[in-house]
Order: C-alpha cells, then sequence, then structure tokens
C-alpha cells in the first residue's frame, strides 16, 4: 500500500511542488543575501548623482543664502548629508547633523576628506580615513550667481542601513526556512489535492469502463482539459454501452434465428418422416391391388372394380402431393406474398360459390351474412386458398342437416371474417394440434371424412405469412374459425 501510495501521481504531484516551492525560496533568499547590498549601492548612487544633476542645475542661478533652503530640501528627501566649502576648505553650508561637529572643529572635515577619487561622470568621489566602509561621498565644483569664487559641494552618503538590513535576512533564515516549509508542504498537499482529485474521479470511472460497467460516470465538470477528458471518457461509455446493447439484441436476434432454424429443421424431418409415412400406405394399398389382379387371385380377378378402387387411391395421392408442394411453396425462404387491394366480399362469395355443390351434397345450409363491400391488401391467390380451406373444413366436418355461417363484417376499423358450423364440438386440447401437418382428429385417417390433414396447416402458414390474426374455438351450438383482416384505406 506504502509502494502504491509513492508511485500515485498524488504524491508525485507533492514531491514536486515542495522541492519547486522549497528551492524556488530559498534562490530568492540567496539572491536578497548577497545581491541586495550591491543592487542597493548602484541604485542609491545613481538616484543622488541624478539628484546632484538637477540641484546642481537650480543653485547655480542662485546665490548661495538662497539655495541653502534647497541643500536643506536635497537632504531630507535624500537621507544625506549635503556641505558645502569655500576654496580654502573652510565650511559655507553644514546641515543640522554636522553643525555640532563644524563648531568643535572646523577643520575637521578637511581632514575627513583627505582620500577624493574623481568618477567617470566628472563627479568626485570621497572616501575618508575615518569613515566607516559602508559610507561614501560624493563631491562636485559649484558656482553660485554673482559670487566669482568656487565651492566644494560634498555629499555624504550612509549605507549602514543595507549592511544591517543584510545581517537581519541572515538571522531570520532559520524562521524563514520553517515558514517557508511550512507554506511549502501544506500548499503542495492542497494543489496536488486539487489536481489529482478530478484525474482519479477519471481513473476510476475508466476501471468500471474497463470491467464493462457503464452505469459509472465521471463528475468532473470544470472547462479545462481534464473536464474535457471526462466528457470524453463519458461519450465513450454511453457509445460502448449503445454497442454493447445492440451487440447483446443481435446476438439475442441469432440465437432465436438459429433457435427457428433448428425449430423448422426439425419441423421438416418431422414433415419429411409423415410425408413418406402417409405416401407408404396409398403405395401398399395399390401395389397389393396390383399384384393381385396381375397374379388373377380371388376377388382381384375382378380387375375393373379394383383398377377403379386404384385410380381412386391415386388421385387422393395427387391431391396430397398437390398439397405438400403447396406447402413446401410456403415455407421456402424466398416465398413472399404478392399484396394487391382485394374485395373480400367478391372473395368470400366465389369460394361460397364453389363450395355450394360439395355442401348441397353433404346436405349442409351455407348462410352467408356479408353487410358490405371491404378490401384488404393482402395475397388473393393465397387468401382465397386459406379461405376455402376454412369453408371445406366446416362442411366437411359438419353432420348432415346442420348449417354454416359465413359472416363477414367490420369491427373496430378491422375487418372479421367468422365461419360457424353447427352440431360440432372439438375438445379444448385438439385446438392447437389441429394446425399440424397430417394431424386429424378422427383415427381412422379415412380421407373421404379426414382429408388429407395439411389443410389448416396449410390455412395456418399463410396467415401467419400475412401476420392476419386468427382463432378456433367452440360456440354454444358448434364450432367458430374467425378471421380478423386490417382494412385497406
Amino acid at each position: 500500500m506504502k509502494n502504491s501510495t509513492k508511485k500515485g501521481i498524488t504524491f508525485k504531484i507533492f514531491k514536486i511542488t515542495s522541492i519547486l516551492l522549497i528551492t524556488s525560496t530559498i534562490c530568492i533568499y540567496l539572491i536578497l543575501y548577497f545581491l541586495l547590498p550591491s543592487y542597493y549601492y548602484k541604485y542609491k548612487k545613481s538616484n543622488i548623482e541624478t539628484g546632484l544633476n538637477k540641484l546642481e542645475n537650480t543653485v547655480s542661478k542662485l546665490s548661495i543664502n538662497d539655495a541653502k533652503k534647497y541643500f536643506d530640501e536635497f537632504n531630507v528627501k535624500y537621507t544625506v548629508s549635503l556641505t558645502i566649502q569655500d576654496s580654502l576648505g573652510r565650511p559655507v553650508y553644514l546641515p543640522f547633523n554636522l553643525i555640532g561637529m563644524s563648531i568643535l572643529d572646523q577643520g575637521s572635515m578637511a581632514n575627513a576628506y583627505s582620500s577624493i577619487s574623481i568618477s567617470q561622470a566628472g563627479s568626485i568621489l570621497i572616501q575618508g580615513n575615518n569613515q566607516p566602509p559602508s559610507t561614501y561621498v560624493l563631491s562636485r565644483q559649484i558656482t553660485f550667481l554673482n559670487d566669482n569664487q568656487d565651492y566644494t559641494m560634498n555629499v555624504i552618503v550612509p549605507l549602514q542601513p543595507i549592511d544591517e538590513a543584510s545581517k537581519v535576512i541572515f538571522n531570520l533564515l532559520p524562521l524563514i526556512g520553517l515558514v517557508v516549509l511550512i507554506i511549502s508542504v501544506v500548499g503542495a498537499f492542497i494543489y496536488s489535492k486539487i489536481i489529482t482529485k478530478p484525474l482519479l474521479q477519471i481513473n476510476n470511472a475508466a476501471r468500471h469502463l474497463a470491467a464493462l460497467d457503464f452505469e459509472k460516470s465521471c463528475e468532473v465538470k470544470s472547462n479545462d482539459e481534464i473536464g474535457e477528458i471526462a466528457l470524453s471518457l463519458n461519450e465513450l461509455a454511453s457509445n460502448l454501452q449503445h454497442t454493447m446493447n445492440e451487440l447483446k439484441n443481435t446476438n439475442l436476434k441469432l440465437l432465436d434465428d438459429i433457435e427457428r432454424e433448428r425449430e423448422i429443421e426439425r419441423k421438416r424431418r418431422e414433415f419429411t418422416a409423415t410425408i413418406s409415412h402417409e405416401l407408404k400406405t396409398p403405395i401398399t394399398i395399390i401395389k397389393g391391388q396390383l399384384e393381385g389382379m396381375l397374379g388373377n387371385i380371388g376377388v382381384y380377378k375382378d380387375r375393373d372394380k379394383y383398377m377403379n378402387r386404384s385410380l381412386i387411391v391415386l388421385q387422393d395421392m395427387e391431391l396430397m402431393v398437390k398439397e405438400i408442394l403447396e406447402v413446401s411453396k410456403l415455407e421456402s425462404h424466398d416465398f413472399r406474398p404478392q399484396y394487391t387491394e382485394i374485395n373480400l366480399y367478391y372473395l368470400v362469395n366465389n369460394c361460397l360459390k364453389t363450395l355450394s355443390c360439395l355442401a348441397s351434397e353433404r346436405g349442409i345450409n351455407l348462410i352467408l351474412n356479408i353487410s358490405e363491400e371491404v378490401y384488404v391488401q393482402a395475397d388473393e391467390k393465397l387468401i382465397k386458398k386459406a379461405i376455402s380451406n376454412v369453408i371445406n373444413n366446416s362442411i366437411t366436418h359438419s353432420a348432415g342437416n346442420e348449417k354454416v355461417f359465413v359472416n363477414l363484417y367490420v369491427e373496430n376499423d378491422r375487418v372479421v371474417l367468422t365461419v360457424k358450423n353447427t352440431g360440432v364440438h372439438i375438445d379444448e386440447a385438439e385446438f392447437e394440434k389441429l394446425f399440424n401437418p397430417f394431424y386429424r382428429i378422427e383415427k381412422s385417417r379415412n380421407r373421404s371424412t379426414g382429408g388429407t390433414g395439411l389443410g389448416l396447416y396449410i390455412v395456418k402458414t399463410i396467415f401467419e405469412a400475412h401476420g392476419i390474426e386468427y382463432k378456433m374455438s367452440n360456440t354454444e351450438s358448434g364450432v367458430c374459425f374467425k378471421i380478423i383482416f386490417n382494412r385497406s384505406n
């Protein structure tokens, strides 16, 4: 844990900031201690020489008595001691801080200025033997108004305060160092926390993102580059979440497709096996009859009778093969209904006309109740096939003297077609099985009463291809097949 803390960005920023602050403070302190005296000396000298030039230009136009006021102002302004001597070295003007000395010994000034040098600017710099090393003297020749005598203007500049200031700075080094250390450490700690807090939040959000946890967002809100990184990270998380959801949905859809394909393949195998079984029976019958007729055996000597029976079996097989081909076409991958606008009124009427003969043969009373002409979008050929199968089923499975009601009406802007037959009841458990291929309620599997077993399976396939709702249920008097179409505008 300690090694992790030392490697963290917070500790690194804290360490670097502390070192920079302490180093900067030490450099500033050393610059002040070593360079301040010499800089102050140059500044003081330059400032006084500039003032002397202005003073010299001013007093040269005045008498010595009128100029004393300007000498006093100069002494106060620059904190110096300015004196004026005549050509014999006698004091003509003394500042207040040197008046006592002039009374005691008027010749001491001459002794004090025993060493004289001339600066490059023409000023005379006098360093007295008895002067402390932290003072220097500037000396210039001047003249006054209406006075032909040459005078010497001496300026004593004290430098003792700056030397004392340097010593004070040196003595304060421990205290200054302690204060700087505390400020540096505390400041660096606060600064590192402020800088690294959003970075740690971004790192935390990135860890959640790496673990595919998209619920954790980065809460950094600032207008700088760190804020832009946080915003980009949140956008990345949102995009990844969206992509992952799409991928998940795609995978689920793919699994559904795979499962559907497996189910279709399973049904296809079952369908193929059922077809083989359904075709095996009539083939066996025809084969037996033909062998009997060829061998002129027993009852098969009446060839005309059994040839007629074989023909009937072949006709049933032909019908079955046609329906098998129809189912195969409907279940093919490239099958698409050819939608057109059809008049359902005329279509149902045509179906009833076609099946009226069958109804008459079985003694079934067909009753049609259609209120108006209605239009739907569908494949006319397929819908006609499906409706014909439904009505045919109702007629075929009804006993003599029963009724089949065909109703067509509009309900809630949808078209409803119902086919009801009386005198029939089906067990509720059988309804779902009725739509399976080759399933027949009557177990004798007699084709004259039960058909091929593919009629309702074809109806189901056609309606599901169109997205049409359908339902089969018992009523008080019989069975009702209900079909619901979307009405065409």
